[in-house]
């Protein structure tokens, strides 16, 4: 076995509470499907037998139904839960499962939606041993201004971006930085610059929150405090590997400290990081019986003498990948699903016990769940209609996601909109760019306009 595959399934979604208020994030549907079958159906087909989740004990239950309702799954799934219900940081549960990490390591967040062929990023660690391997995607070129979010009177603002600095090849990672920490210039260590004078800044880059790490990396990671106890693999750990790649090795004698940077070193190992990335006899004798470790071949950057920490990605620039970690993302990812063939496979978009009567149109851009009904002369564009919910007739539905057992009463107007499950629409009512949470009930011929809908004391950061 190669590499063990976990997906991270333990965050609380505290940028779209109003949504996991009801539903925990890795639950919330996407496509009517449970948004953490995506990256299980991923790792299912790339050939893994089976896949270490990390969830809370609340959530198990739940997600292994939701997982066996959507199809028969034959990898099999270890479910491992955190301890209480407190909302760790992706290290700090890395950090909990480190008995069960026995090779390299493929981690996966359980909101990523992508039809990246994982062997390509596999591909990327073993061409040149790389300690970290991390999946970036190339992000779209038109801008996301002046969208609107349901639930807010304000456009969707524009996401964080990160600043990431590769090599003349565009491969290896030699810098990375949140835009929000950079204040008026950006800092460039004196040793990247030494051995690579040249340097690809990056600024529209996602990062899809799937990394490849060396068995070490775990073990350095468990046995230091990087940061905070409740530290992040994206905040803190990842940030750490790119800037200690080019770091002169400690002896005894030296104090923890690095000369040659134009930046302090924020974080402090509690041992060196370097005491961790040792190479086996066999990895050794490889090395030197390789072509790859004359100084004059095409692989010379990448196997200098002490150049074990290495850092690299796969930027994936075509195909389909979005992760569902807040609303704008959660509504675009389902108005995209249903023309991702290559995701939903030969799943019809209208499922088999569905009822769409005489005269509605329901457009080739949406799909209806199982078991509900859709009413005479509605009208359905890019929306998903969720299981078990019922549109009343003369309906219109534009860009909007229901979620299950919702229903719709007659000659009600929907755009722009997310519903939560088990609520009831009035009729005639009009409703555009809303949030409505689950299990409410609004009075016929009411119109609602950028609203969030739901109990007041679980507003949502946007």
């Amino acid at each position: 076995m190669e590499f063990q595959a976990v997906i991270m399934a333990g965050g609380r979604g505290s940028r779209m509470t109003d949504l996991t208020a009801s539903v925990p994030k890795a639950l919330l549907p996407v496509g009517n499907r449970p948004v953490i079958w995506y990256p299980v159906n991923m790792l299912e087909k790339a050939g893994f037998e089976s896949v270490i989740i990390i969830t809370f004990e609340s959530v198990k239950r739940d997600l292994i139904q939701a997982l066996q309702s959507v199809s028969e799954l034959s990898i099999r799934l270890d479910i491992v839960t955190i301890p209480s219900d407190d909302d760790w940081g992706t290290a700090e549960s890395l950090r909990f499962i480190r008995d069960k990490i026995k090779t390299d390591v493929l981690v996966v967040s359980c909101d990523l939606i992508t039809d990246v062929e994982l062997h390509l990023l596999a591909d990327v660690r073993r061409t040149y041993d790389a300690s970290l391997t991390v999946l970036l995607h190339a992000m779209a070129e038109q801008s996301t201004e002046g969208v609107s979010v349901p639930g807010t009177k304000s456009k969707r603002k524009t996401e964080q971006r990160d600043i990431v600095g590769l090599d003349e090849k565009g491969g290896r990672i030699l810098l990375l930085a949140a835009e929000a920490d950079i204040d008026e210039a950006l800092s460039v260590r004196k040793s990247v610059l030494r051995r690579y004078p040249f340097i690809q800044v990056k600024t529209r880059l996602m990062d899809a929150h799937m990394y490849i790490l060396k068995k070490w990396v775990i073990d350095f990671l468990a046995d230091n405090k990087v940061g905070s106890s409740y530290s992040t693999v994206k905040g803190e750990l990842i940030p750490h590997l790119v800037k200690k790649q080019f770091s002169r090795r400690k002896t005894n004698q030296e104090v923890p400290t690095e000369p040659d940077s134009l930046e302090p070193l924020d974080i402090e190992d509690t041992e060196d990081i370097f005491n961790y990335d040792k190479e086996d006899d066999m990895t050794k004798k490889v090395r030197t019986m390789s072509s790859w470790n004359e100084h004059t071949g095409a692989m010379s950057d990448y196997f200098q003498e002490g150049d074990t920490l290495r850092c690299h990605t796969y930027v994936m620039d075509s195909g389909f990948c979005i992760r569902a970690n807040t609303m704008a993302a959660y509504c675009e990812a389902n108005r995209q699903i249903p023309q991702q063939k290559q995701l939903l496979g030969d799943d019809p978009l209208f499922h088999s016990t569905a009822t769409i009567k005489a005269k509605s149109q329901v457009g080739q851009d949406s799909m209806v769940g199982e078991g509900s009904s859709v009413g005479e002369k509605v009208s359905i564009k890019r929306s998903i209609i969720g299981k078990h919910c019922t549109v009343g007739d003369k309906v219109k539905i534009i860009n909007s996601v229901l979620m299950n057992h919702v229903t719709i009463g007659e000659g009600c107007t929907i755009q722009g909109s997310v519903i939560c499950g088990d609520t009831h629409i009035g009729e005639s009512i009009e409703m555009k760019d809303c949030l409505v949470g689950s299990s409410q009930k609004l009075s016929p011929k009411a119109k609602y306009s950028n609203e969030v809908i739901g109990d007041a004391d679980r507003m949502m950061e946007i």
